[in-house]
């Protein structure tokens, strides 16, 4: 279940949202992998979720691994947000 202000990562493939999962756990990161709700998958039906509050280190290890997510969606208001490429920085 994703809960309001919960963020969503995807990816364009399982086999780098399965890594990027496995990389954030091992460093100690709180995220889970989900499948990618229907109203946003695009491809790839897995997809990772965190907290707003870690947005910044979680984008920035990924980003270290070359890693970072195609898309981010923010859960707000029982819908899916988008988050603008800007903000991924």
């Amino acid at each position: 279940m994703i809960k309001d202000n919960q963020l969503i990562a995807l990816f364009n493939a399982p086999t780098r949202v399965l890594k990027a999962e496995r990389l954030l756990r091992k460093d100690g990161f709180s995220c889970r992998l989900i499948p990618a709700p229907r109203e946003v998958a695009e491809g790839c039906a897995l997809a990772l979720r965190f907290s707003v509050s870690d947005q910044t280190v979680i984008l920035a290890e990924l980003a270290r691994h070359d890693l970072s997510p195609r898309r981010m969606y923010r859960k707000q208001d029982g819908g899916f947000l988008a988050v603008p490429v800007e903000e991924q920085a």
